[in-house]
């Protein structure tokens, strides 16, 4: 069937796709124009996903648009580059008698299908773009896209494994189970690589950005998202859950290097009690100038030198009490 029907088309080529997987894998197990479905399915991945990315990117405006476009597909071919080396060597070593090229045209074909679904998926995500749902709404839906798309090429890809063994003998068996753990590999590493190269919807209350600065990981992202959305939040709140989180890292740090820091206060906290008189020549235990403190004739003049002008200010009204 395979050799009087083959497939000569692009056309040809996403019909076997939805509706004929099984010549298509037969096909492929054939060696019958290999070559041009690995083209067909490139081309598939950088059109269909990178519509989807770009309508997706739309939210935030062109330039989001476009970084998704582009960055979508490229999710793609770099997480087929990071788990298919492994996958093949596996399936060498289990007994496949398939080839490099025959085992990348079926990963490829899985993927061309996923991007099939994506695009299929386009009109519901423009009609909540259009609609004015809400950011978080958004992020959770096009999240639930891309699972769905992703599964279902995988499940296309271990049917067409399960053809190859039943019918051609050149797969073995056990390799579907190797087969099943892979597609759970393979989706932690495209998540991780997600991760990496977000933002892909972006934030309007933010300036464009090609990649997002965030701590955290990508559970915790959509614990967040689902949460702010139970809440009724519809945008981002100036800046994101993971640029104040930074931030408050970074004050933490601030205080351990410098425990005494009061802000604008700190000039005169940062001094040792020698430095401090209360009263008749009491010592503040807290080491800090309170209503009725001197300081050392010696130590006032350092300060002064090293003080800004409002330091200064500060200072002078010290001493107006203090004297």
């Amino acid at each position: 069937m395979a050799t009087n029907q083959s497939i000569t088309s692009y056309a040809a080529f996403l019909k076997a796709l939805l509706s004929d997987r099984e010549r298509f894998f037969e096909e492929v197990v054939e060696g019958v124009g290999l070559g041009s479905k690995l083209r067909y399915a490139v081309f598939t991945i950088i059109g269909l996903a990178g519509f989807f990315g770009l309508v997706a990117g739309a939210y935030s405006g062109p330039a989001q648009a476009a970084s998704a476009g582009i960055k979508l597909p490229f999710l793609f071919f770099a997480t087929f580059a990071v788990c298919f080396p492994a996958f093949f060597v596996v399936q060498v070593l289990v007994g496949s008698r398939l080839r490099l090229l025959q085992v990348a045209v079926l990963v490829f074909g899985a993927l061309a299908l996923t991007s099939v679904l994506l695009a299929a998926f386009v009109p519901i995500t423009a009609f909540f773009l259009i609609t004015g749902a809400n950011y978080y709404f958004q992020h959770l839906l096009n999240i639930a896209i891309a699972s769905v798309a992703g599964l279902f090429g995988m499940y296309a890809l271990h049917e067409g494994l399960s053809v190859v063994c039943e019918k051609r003998g050149v797969y073995p068996r056990k390799a579907l189970t190797i087969m099943r753990a892979w597609a759970v590999l393979f989706a932690f590493v495209g998540i991780q690589l997600a991760w990496s190269l977000r933002p892909f919807l972006g934030d309007r209350n933010q300036p464009f950005q090609v990649f997002g600065r965030y701590q955290g990981n990508f559970y915790a992202a959509i614990i967040y998202a689902v949460n702010k959305l139970l809440h009724g939040d519809e945008t981002p709140s100036g800046a994101s859950v993971h640029d104040r989180g930074r931030r408050q890292d970074s004050r933490a740090v601030a205080r351990q290097r410098d425990p005494n820091d009061r802000g604008d206060r700190g000039l005169f906290a940062a001094h040792s009690a020698d430095d401090l008189q209360v009263g008749a020549g009491e010592t503040d235990s807290g080491g800090e100038a309170r209503e009725g403190v001197a300081l050392s004739e010696e130590h006032h003049r350092s300060l002064v030198g090293r003080a800004d002008p409002k330091q200064r200010i500060g200072l002078r009204a010290l001493e107006e009490v203090a004297y």
